[in-house]
């Protein structure tokens, strides 16, 4: 059974304008990369169960996903989950990720 998952890569307001600026929002859920831009969500289709999330930052030019840190993101039967991943406040940080909700049909 699949389940939608929203996830929403955001910049913090001190580093955005360097992120924004020079690299790619890449959103990985259970291994698979999406291509993804700041601030607009990703639908992805999920399984129902425990997923990996990571969000990260890819530099032009570069093959190495920056700030990605693997969180467990729970999706039950018939739910939508709403993700949203904040980069650190030094550009160093690892991406939070958090879910902001589910909700059933």
């Amino acid at each position: 059974m699949e389940v939608t998952m929203v996830v929403k890569p955001n910049t913090h307001w001190v580093n955005g304008w360097f992120l924004r600026l020079g690299a790619r929002a890449v959103v990985r859920v259970d291994g698979v990369e999406y291509a993804a831009r700041w601030g607009w969500p990703v639908v992805i289709e999920v399984g129902v169960g425990s997923n990996l999330v990571a969000v990260g930052a890819r530099y032009r030019g570069t093959r190495p996903l920056l700030g990605a840190l693997d969180t467990r993101v729970t999706a039950k039967a018939a739910d939508r989950v709403f993700v949203e991943a904040r980069s650190g406040f030094f550009n160093h940080q690892p991406f939070a990720v958090t879910t902001m909700s589910t909700s059933s049909p």
